[in-house]
């Protein structure tokens, strides 16, 4: 992605976990070049290099890994520890295993498993107390830092099959279309994300020069995927979002597109634990989460924008999807602005 941005909302909680801890909130700012009025609208954007800065700092001043965010600190250099261990792996699943292991021995802040059913490889994580993520920051890192971390090691875009978080929806869930690029549910016992068993095969193939490189990124990488997304499930994404005037193509003229035969594209997103609803659905979803946040459209509206021709369908459509109506959300939404 070039040139990515991040929502302001990432500023506001990171910024607020920083200020719990007695960190100068201004200099912060100053010191990771993020103009001050730049933060007062929490759906405002900026350039994802100054956000990056903004953490480095947050991470120094606290000498903690997890922000602030959990009952015990975790000192700087733990992730760099835990790389090291990982690259002298001979596969992802046993750096998995070890990363997993050395973290739990040296900070108490989540409990991780790895399980594996039917084919599916599922990672899930435990926050002991989770209270003290209430705007969930640390969750959403760890979701990411895990499969990021993973994706470079292997070299190759691990597809998600499935996220799940153990929270209720939030205002800035548009977001996650690009953060979580997969089927999304929430109020889930735990968080979790899902792949295919195959990928715990992959050799690890990165060195201590990589490394070191990596770290001088952090948290870049660690946020932003380090390797191109190549599944079909994206790439239809991408071709759906790119006329998205125009609304969804069929799937005969998806798979003309990407050239290749109806058949063989069903395949590819068997193979990936997707389909092309699930695709559509998860766009529409987006979509109208964007314009619920957005304060600018009537529901009525919204429900045309995410391709519905009935209202009453596009409401019945997202209370599925998210568990309340399109004016729930809302308001919830202004609620938790």
């Amino acid at each position: 992605m070039k040139n990515p941005t991040i929502s302001c909302h990432y500023v506001h909680a990171i910024l607020r976990a920083a200020e719990k801890q007695g960190l100068n909130c201004e200099l912060l700012l100053h010191q990771a070049g993020i103009p001050t009025d730049a933060t007062k609208d929490v759906k405002a954007r900026i350039p994802y290099e100054n956000y990056a800065k903004l953490v480095r700092k947050v991470w120094r001043g606290l000498n903690d890994e997890n922000y602030g965010l959990s009952a015990a600190p975790l000192p700087i250099g733990a992730f760099y520890y835990a790389g090291n261990l990982m690259m002298g792996c001979p596969t992802l699943k046993t750096a998995l295993a070890m990363g997993m292991g050395f973290y739990q021995y040296v900070n108490d802040a989540y409990a991780m498993h790895l399980t594996e059913v039917n084919g599916e490889v599922q990672f899930e994580a435990i926050l002991k107390q989770p209270e003290l993520d209430p705007d969930h920051l640390f969750a959403e890192f760890i979701l990411c830092g895990w499969h990021r971390f993973a994706c470079w090691l292997t070299g190759q875009n691990i597809v998600l099959k499935h996220v799940g978080f153990d929270f209720a929806p939030t205002a800035h869930e548009y977001e996650y279309q690009h953060i979580f690029p997969a089927p999304r549910d929430f109020d889930q016992p735990m968080l979790s994300f899902r792949f295919s068993r195959h990928y715990l095969d992959l050799p690890v193939i990165k060195n201590a020069a990589d490394f070191k490189d990596y770290v001088r990124r952090t948290p870049t990488d660690l946020l932003l995927n380090p390797v191109d997304d190549n599944s079909y499930g994206t790439k239809i994404r991408l071709q759906i979002e790119s006329n998205a005037s125009e609304g969804f193509p069929t799937f005969d003229l998806i798979a003309d597109g990407l050239h290749m035969t109806p058949k063989t594209l069903r395949q590819k997103l068997k193979t990936e634990g997707i389909t092309y609803q699930k695709i559509k659905d998860v766009i529409r979803r987006d979509i109208a989460i964007h314009h619920l946040t957005q304060q600018t459209c009537s529901i009525a509206d919204i429900a045309m924008k995410a391709g519905f021709t009935e209202t009453g369908a596009f409401i019945r459509a997202f209370k599925g999807w998210t568990g309340v109506t399109p004016g729930a959300y809302r308001n919830r939404a202004d609620s938790d602005d």
